[in-house]
């Protein structure tokens, strides 16, 4: 029998779920966050691999690679001391650190391995690259890379899955790993992440044959969502989660439909 060994680009991810993103189109209001459940993502993941490669019937080693900024206990003083930071600098690392440190978190408690979440010092130069969205984190890409192409490497009868938005680390497996399209799947968004027009990069998914197909978490958003009630709207298709569960014998209609239905 085989294993599925799951490696997370967490920074992609957490930024996936972001308001307004792709995840976040499949809800009822796609201007907040997509509440993902790591283990229910997973799960469906197995699942999805399991249809094609019949032995993967368990899950192996799970890495979440992602930086969270260690914040130093100064911060607040930073707008007085420097004229590069603002106060308003201060209070968004502050809130997006703690829902990084939120989201990586419930990947830990769902099964994720922590030896691969990194807490670099915040450093003043930062604060202007992250006001710009300029911040890069290249020591994640490159962990995950080094931790799937290892365990490709030394469990060959396993199934692998990296879950990422970035193709440029496919040729890196490739090269590193040439059997890559027998046993390694890509978990991404949506069907448009493979097309080369609508990305930042020079490489498609698309480029790379795989035994076992991508997984898209957009077209699985019912099934990925935390909530023990979640629903797809009957009008729109839009998910939608509720505290209580909808009768059986009522349709699953989310507010904005039930609206414009009044």
């Amino acid at each position: 029998m085989a294993k599925l060994n799951v490696f997370v680009d967490g920074t992609w991810l957490y930024n996936a779920c972001g308001a307004d993103r792709a995840l976040a189109t499949r809800l009822e209001y796609p201007d907040r966050r997509f509440q993902l459940d790591h283990a229910k993502l997973v799960n469906e993941i197995l699942a999805h691999a399991q249809r094609h490669i019949p032995k993967c019937d368990s899950i192996g080693s799970m890495y979440f690679a992602t930086s969270v900024f260690e914040l130093p206990v100064d911060l607040a003083e930073w707008p007085n001391e420097r004229d590069d930071v603002t106060a308003a600098d201060v209070e968004s690392v502050k809130r997006s650190t703690a829902a990084r440190e939120k989201f990586a978190e419930n990947a830990v408690q769902a099964g994720y391995s922590k030896d691969a979440i990194f807490r670099p010092k915040l450093k003043g130069w930062m604060l202007g690259k992250l006001r710009e969205h300029r911040f890069q984190e290249k020591q994640v890409d490159a962990t995950v890379v080094a931790l799937l192409v290892k365990y490709a490497i030394t469990c060959p009868e396993d199934v692998h899955v990296i879950i990422t938005g970035d193709s440029d680390v496919l040729p890196a497996i490739k090269v590193a790993y040439p059997e890559y399209s027998d046993n390694v799947l890509v978990a991404t968004t949506h069907p448009d992440q493979l097309k080369v027009d609508s990305r930042q990069t020079s490489y498609a998914l698309a480029d790379f044959n795989y035994l076992i197909p991508p997984f898209y978490l957009e077209q699985n958003a019912d099934k990925i969502m935390q909530g023990a009630n979640v629903y797809k709207c009957v009008h729109c298709s839009k998910v939608f989660s509720r505290p209580n569960p909808i009768p059986r014998n009522t349709a699953a209609c989310c507010r904005p439909c039930h609206e414009k239905r009044e």
